[in-house]
């Protein structure tokens, strides 16, 4: 047990086997501690050597012979409270340093009509406006008591929404049903686009770094959410110019 929290601060599994064999016998030579930490005479010179180095082990000449002393535990304690205090001075520089795009995106899956829900929750903390592909028909058949609340929270919050929508009758009617006459108009764009070319199956949602994608498809209800600030501008711009299409489209 000793010898794997000595392992966990940074020593090696030998070095830690003859760290303790010559701290419980108060100090030898190394064919007693080879002996006694269950090593051979060789490996265990070179790292009494190290331990030396470290300032863990000190020795000296016992009969001609080198004999080597375990430092105090407080020692080993000592040097990683240095370490820690040095690692907490560096960390300022090394925070700015730091390339955000080296670091992996994240990403979460979800399933089940909960776990859908859940993923609309988390747009409920966008700092940013959000930006969203959907199928209001198929949205409103999914999650027609979750939708009402939802929206409500968005006004609430002042989160600004914009959505590409496939036109259908059906979607329409959930419009008025889920964004009542008094929702505030600055707060909702939605621009209705061709069904038979855009017949949307899933929701795409994008706001600060995020990008959420979830089946709108009652028999694979299944969603990713992406944390990338980087894939998630690529969206973004992506959707604006979608949204600029759809504009010139309607304008027509």
């Amino acid at each position: 047990m000793l010898s794997q929290n000595l392992m966990e601060l940074g020593l090696s599994e030998e070095e830690a086997k003859i760290y303790l064999a010559v701290l419980e016998m108060g100090g030898s030579y190394a064919s007693t501690v080879a002996k006694k930490a269950g090593v051979s005479r060789v490996n265990c010179y070179y790292i009494l050597e190290n331990l030396r180095k470290t300032g863990l082990i000190t020795s000296n000449l016992k009969r001609n012979m080198k004999f080597f002393i375990a430092e105090p535990p407080q020692v080993l304690v000592n040097q990683m409270e240095e370490k820690y205090e040095q690692a907490k001075k560096i960390l300022p520089q090394l925070l700015t340093m730091t390339n955000v795009h080296a670091f992996k995106p994240v990403i979460r899956s979800y399933e089940g009509l909960e776990g859908i829900k859940a993923i609309f929750d988390q747009t409920l903390e966008a700092k940013s406006e959000v930006l969203g592909y959907t199928n209001l028909e198929a949205l409103g058949n999914l999650l027609p008591e979750y939708l009402p609340s939802y929206t409500q929270k968005l006004v609430k919050r002042k989160i600004k929404t914009r959505l590409l929508s496939p036109s259908t009758e059906k979607a329409r009617h959930f419009i008025g049903k889920f964004y009542p006459s008094n929702y505030p108009e600055e707060l909702v764009e939605i621009l209705f686009v061709n069904p038979k070319e855009f017949g949307f199956e899933t929701q795409i949602a994008i706001y600060d770094h995020f990008v959420a994608i979830m089946s709108l498809n009652p028999n694979e209800l299944i969603g990713v959410l992406i944390e990338s600030p980087v894939y998630a501008r690529t969206q973004r711009a992506v959707f604006n110019l979608s949204w600029l299409g759809a504009t010139a489209f309607v304008a027509q």
